[in-house]
């Protein structure tokens, strides 16, 4: 979830980074009953903390979906470039001692059923956790946990920066920044088991390694299986505490493209059964500080052969739409990609990076090649844009892929279009693959392709976008009608492709090539 960035060039990280522990606990038995298997077992075993000198408030959940906008463009005028293919899934923890920012925070405010107001923005100091227990949903394409700095004091920097945004509170710059990689299905799947359907997880969000361990050590003596707890660790970059002074943070569970679509809505129906979240404390215990996260080195296969045959494929489109409107100027452009890796390590839209420079991050997601994105386009009630661009599906660069339009007044997500490859998630979905050849023939341009081009096109998708898709329906994302995007309103848009099969990430964008935008007005 994302504001559009500038194009200002990405610079290196000046800030030293160490290694991050997303994996999972190994210590204990790797083998647990099925009884111990279900929520109420884990959430009986955090409300027991209560008896060992814990802290222990139970939050609530925010289901979030687009049409969520309107109350964040109102707090903090934009939508944080949401995800529209995909709902979020946010923690709101108990408040506690904890300052809320009244320019912002107070306003999110809500309630348990037992009164305890909680917020989707939090602080955790160094002798607390967030525990966020999930029943896994049914199989999906994708299921992250990411905690971010949501904000910092803006007197933490004494040099000023382009990307740097104050939030509603003229004392803070908004970060929106990763506080290391996500734990994804993939992750929990190399380390433990395959979770979907119901299996539990257990997620520890913390800055105090002694915490952790402690929390491991009981969770594991009443029976919880150590190797269903993960360990998010809150790196020495982030500034903790529960006072004003403090970064402070939000989390994002994303759930995306469920398998069966009927049984993923009923999940998340369900949520606040299926996701239960606790803030925990311990004043008791010595602190040890997990030090600054490091991303994962990001490996991919090599995309940058297409180039001409996606150039080609681009100017055909390009060519059809001048010849249906002679009157209007039909340009193409390449969408800005917003990270590379240097030696290894990701840089640009990369939560350390904005953590240390006091820039907007974007809401960075290391599970995609984090983002792609177009200008910003005026689109006529008649008018019909195209996305030529590689399925990096099929050059095994990713598992899905997410091609999403935004009212780009207030980055709010609005419609999309997915592709899944079943050879890596088991299941396909989409039509998105196929689709460069099966446009190009009802247009009746196939003939006009080069055997090179024609060769490529498996490689290749077209995606239309289009008030009124009277053009290759079929391959057509319909604005017609959507109350997100005012008349007169530019859109935009975003292509995120997730998780490289056979890594934890997603590919390196390095050698990946981006999608271009050929219409009126781009």
């Amino acid at each position: 979830m994302f504001k559009t960035p500038s194009n200002k060039p990405i610079t290196a990280l000046s800030l030293a980074l160490a290694a991050l522990l997303t994996t999972s606990c190994s210590s204990g038995s790797s083998t647990s009953s099925a009884s111990s298997n279900t929520m109420s077992s884990y959430s009986n075993w955090v409300n027991s903390l209560s008896t060992t000198g814990y802290g222990v408030t139970q939050g609530s959940i925010f289901l979030f979906s687009n049409s969520d906008c309107p109350l964040f463009v109102g707090i903090f005028g934009s939508c944080f470039g949401n995800n529209p293919a995909a709902p979020y899934i946010i923690p709101q923890l108990p408040i506690e001692s904890a300052f809320v920012d009244p320019y912002y925070a107070q306003q999110l405010i809500e309630s348990t059923p037992n009164g305890t107001p909680t917020d989707i923005i939090f602080r955790l100091s160094d002798h607390d956790a967030m525990i966020t227990l999930v029943a896994y949903p049914p199989k999906g394409a994708y299921f992250g946990y990411q905690s971010y700095v949501f904000s910092t004091e803006s007197s933490n920097y004494t040099s000023s920066d382009p990307l740097q945004v104050l939030s509603p509170d003229p004392a803070r710059y908004e970060i929106f920044g990763s506080i290391g990689n996500n734990i994804n299905n993939t992750i929990i799947q190399n380390n433990y088991m395959t979770p979907w359907n119901g299996n539990m997880i257990m997620y520890i969000t913390t800055s105090n390694k002694d915490l952790a361990n402690d929390l491991i050590s009981q969770a594991t003596a009443s029976g919880i299986n150590p190797n269903s707890i993960f360990i998010e660790s809150i790196g020495a970059n982030v500034k903790t505490g529960n006072g004003r002074e403090a970064d402070d943070l939000v989390n994002l569970i994303r759930y995306a493209i469920p398998q069966d679509a009927s049984a993923g809505n009923a999940w998340l129906n369900n949520v606040t059964n299926n996701v239960v979240v606790y803030k925990v404390s311990n004043p008791n215990l010595s602190v040890t500080k997990y030090p600054t996260n490091q991303y994962t080195s990001r490996i991919g296969t090599t995309e940058l052969q297409l180039q001409t045959q996606l150039d080609e494929l681009a100017g055909l489109l390009q060519a059809w739409l001048a010849a249906q409107t002679p009157s209007q100027t039909i340009t193409s452009k390449t969408m800005e990609h917003t990270t590379i890796d240097i030696n290894g390590i990701p840089h640009g839209l990369v939560g350390s990076d904005c953590i240390a420079k006091g820039t907007i991050c974007a809401g960075d997601n290391q599970d995609t090649s984090t983002y792609a994105f177009s200008p910003k386009i005026t689109l006529g009630e008649s008018n019909t844009l195209f996305l030529a661009g590689v399925n990096h599906n099929v050059l095994n660069n990713s598992s899905y892929i997410s091609l999403d339009v935004y009212n780009a007044a207030d980055a709010a997500g609005v419609a999309s279009s997915s592709q899944t490859t079943p050879n890596a998630v088991g299941f396909n979905s989409g039509v998105l693959t196929g689709s460069a050849q099966a446009v190009l023939e009802e247009l009746n341009l196939y003939a006009q392709a080069s055997p090179e081009l024609k060769l490529a096109l498996p490689n290749l998708y077209v995606t239309l976008v289009s008030k009124t898709c009277s053009t290759a329906p079929n391959y057509c994302i319909n604005l017609n009608g959507n109350t997100l995007i005012p008349a007169n309103t530019p859109i935009n848009m975003y292509e995120r492709s997730y998780i490289k099969p056979g890594t934890t990430t997603g590919a390196n964008p390095n050698i990946m090539l981006f999608p271009r935008v050929i219409g009126s007005g781009v």
